[in-house]
């Protein structure tokens, strides 16, 4: 029987005993690797022989991806692929396979708890306190607050997180609008999701959450021209990815009160550098791009990741496959 060589480049976690045991469990004769680096220069020498890679954050580029000689699928902790060359993989005929329903619960009640947050001014309220007020007079910007229920939520990305947050806004009665340019239009009316364009859904949101890809096309995608839109009462949220927004725009819109206030799970640079003026702001919430983690999403995202590379292995396709257009299958 042939060994396999399995390659994890990185993950929070140093436990690997849950991926070991889906890949032990495969019957397969399978060497497993693991490492702790997102750099492609040290991930060479490890993955030329690599029959496939498992990855969280390692920079999966076109270098790294040529210099591998034999793997047959690189298998993401995680929704988004970013991080992995999806052309080059395809031009070297591997298949990138990610983990599709990962944390949709997680996210989606993380974002519902930022509109809490954001919009009964929790945050700035717990501050106040904690700095000795009470009582009336308070002196927090937009207080009193409107009420939730008849606000408008504006969701970018209309995914299965995007969705499932629309759902759950449905219940609080808010009203939804939707910038999606791949859902069906049935698709959105059936969530009772209005479709607008992005400039009209920054212009009439209370609330605007993003849940899209980075990619080409959504990198840098709300910068000042879009905040400019957004009403002074307004609120961001970024679910998604970090560099979808322009970090620097945010801190002048936050700064000259442009916008009320943002809640981000993501940021450009993550880590953030401990002087970041950004995390001075007291109109921002920052969480460490957490929001997807609970008991048994991160079971999940393990089993699945490692289950990617058994299918593989044993002939058959991962559930989802991200990189089809470059692999040229239809």
């Amino acid at each position: 029987m042939a060994q396999y060589k399995v390659v994890i480049t990185d993950f929070g976690d140093p436990d690997h005993s849950l991926e070991a045991g889906v890949l032990r469990d495969s019957g397969l004769d399978i060497n497993l690797v693991r490492l702790q680096t997102r750099e492609p220069a040290e991930l060479i020498p490890h993955v030329t022989d690599a029959d496939a890679i498992i990855v969280q954050w390692a920079t999966i580029n076109r270098t790294v991806i040529e210099a591998m000689t034999c793997c047959k699928v690189i298998s993401r902790y995680g929704i988004g692929v970013d991080m992995v060359d999806l052309q080059a993989a395809g031009e070297h005929g591997i298949p990138v396979a990610n983990v599709a329903d990962f944390c949709i619960e997680e996210v989606s009640d993380s974002t519902i708890g930022f509109i809490f947050d954001l919009g009964r001014r929790t945050f700035i309220l717990d501050r106040f306190v904690r700095s000795g007020g009470w009582g009336s007079g308070r002196p927090i910007p937009a207080w009193p607050p409107p009420r939730l229920r008849g606000q408008v939520l504006g969701i970018v990305g209309l995914g299965n997180i995007g969705r499932a947050v629309a759902r759950k806004a449905a219940c609080l009665g808010l009203n939804l609008l939707g910038y999606d340019p791949y859902i069906a239009p049935a698709a959105a009316a059936e969530l009772g999701v209005e479709l607008t364009s992005l400039e009209e859904l920054l212009r009439r949101s209370d609330f605007v959450t993003l849940h899209c890809p980075l990619d080409a096309e959504t990198r840098g995608l709300i910068g000042a021209p879009q905040l400019a839109q957004m009403k002074p009462a307004a609120c961001l949220i970024n679910m998604a990815r970090g560099p979808i927004v322009v970090q620097s725009a945010l801190y002048d819109a936050l700064v000259n009160h442009q916008i009320m206030a943002a809640a981000l799970d993501v940021l450009e640079q993550e880590p953030p550098a401990p002087d970041d003026p950004f995390l001075q702001l007291d109109n921002l919430i920052v969480t460490p791009h957490s929001s997807s983690a609970s008991i048994q999403s991160v079971i999940r995202l393990r089993s699945d990741a490692a289950q990617n590379v058994v299918d593989m292995f044993n002939g058959m396709l991962p559930r989802s496959i991200v990189n089809r257009k470059a692999l040229g299958w239809v």
